[in-house]
């Protein structure tokens, strides 16, 4: 039972950890590398890899890059639209690793076939659905703000990316917990941007409707 609840906390930190890949794609991993490489967190069967110099050198080169990067707006278009296939493989190794590790839990006995199966679908698809719900809010924010708003939000994408995943290393309940206020948050504000747009485009179909109708006017 009491290793039951441990694979059951280990896959919903997992869950967060996933959902911060979705904001940014190389934050999570950047984090946990740091971790393992100074010994602060124990990396599960499999995954000694993300600890070794090499590893934590490019996740923190990446994660610099995607941050500097979402703050021009031509970048940060680019990494939007390529990024979802990035950050479903992101979301599923941050799933994989977690479970693996369990807390301490010996997970020889789960086939790795099912913990890969389980951080694909629940870690990758939490990933890419986060992605796509920021997408979804940056596209609105262009349509309303003209842009000048996508670097405030891309701000806030990375702050909850970085707090979510050193809240995973410090006190995993609260990464957990802010994991869910940040998806809530994103979802709604995700729905209120998509509204926005829609009534944008309707604004800007009726005024070429209107435009069209003076210029075909009898003269």
């Amino acid at each position: 039972m009491e290793d039951s609840l441990s694979y059951g906390f280990a896959a919903l930190v997992g869950f967060a950890l996933s959902a911060a890949c979705g904001m940014r794609i190389f934050a999570p991993l950047a984090i946990i590398s740091v971790a393992a490489h100074y010994g602060w967190i124990d990396t599960g069967d499999g995954f000694a890899w993300i600890a070794t110099t090499p590893a934590m050198l490019c996740f923190v080169v990446a994660c610099t890059i995607e941050i500097v990067g979402m703050l021009v707006p031509i970048v940060d278009h680019v990494l939007d639209v390529a990024g979802a296939p990035v950050a479903a493989v992101a979301g599923t190794l941050v799933m994989a690793s977690q479970l693996a590790n369990a807390g301490g839990v010996d997970t020889s006995g789960v086939p790795a076939w099912a913990t890969w199966a389980l951080a694909a679908v629940v870690g990758g698809g939490v990933a890419v659905g986060i992605h796509a719900a920021a997408g979804t809010v940056r596209v609105g924010s262009t349509a309303v703000s003209g842009g000048v708003l996508n670097p405030v939000f891309s701000i806030i994408e990375t702050v909850g990316s970085l707090m979510v995943a050193v809240l995973a290393i410090v006190v995993p309940v609260l990464a957990v917990i802010a994991a869910i206020a940040l998806i809530a948050g994103l979802l709604v504000t995700a729905w209120i941007a998509t509204k926005l747009l829609r009534r944008a485009r309707r604004a800007d179909g009726r005024k070429k409707g209107s435009v069209s109708e003076v210029s075909h006017a009898p003269r």
